[in-house]
């Protein structure tokens, strides 16, 4: 999956879910997903982390707010033109990072009817992300039942 997906599941609360209404052996399967997608996900804030040092952006908030002035006042245009670089570097950088290509290490799928276990006993997660998710997980977190 790509990045910008894994950032998805994050934000959605996938990897919150609940595996206790299925057996032992597949509740740790999405154990090991749940910490493989934890780890990944902290993975990617840290080449964040690492892109906003390479654009020379310390302060995120405080650069947002000073750009805005500045944009605003008119007061320095050669400062202004300096920090809009700044800014499309970063989000070249961020594009390309959310297209790269992640692996969940260690994860195993869990047959269709155990993933449809989990999505009744997360339903009440807001939003429903299993459900929301339920195709790009395919692979991932879950298997076609052979029969299919």
């Amino acid at each position: 999956m790509k990045k910008k997906e894994l950032l998805s599941l994050q934000r959605a609360g996938v990897f919150r879910i609940t595996a206790n209404n299925i057996d032992a052996a597949h509740a740790y399967k999405v154990l090991k997903f749940k910490k493989a997608g934890r780890k990944a996900f902290e993975e990617l804030a840290e080449s964040e982390r690492a892109i906003l040092e390479e654009v020379d952006i310390k302060e995120p908030e405080a650069f947002d707010k000073e750009r805005a002035a500045l944009a605003k006042s008119g007061s320095d245009p050669s400062k202004l033109e300096q920090m809009n670089k700044k800014l499309d570097r970063l989000v070249e950088l961020r594009k390309a990072l959310y297209e790269e290509e992640v692996e969940l290490e260690g994860v195993k799928t869990v047959p269709y009817d155990q993933f449809h276990e989990l999505q009744k006993e997360n339903a009440e997660m807001p939003g429903k992300p299993l459900n929301v998710f339920e195709d790009l997980l395919e692979g991932i977190l879950w298997e076609v039942p052979e029969e299919s």
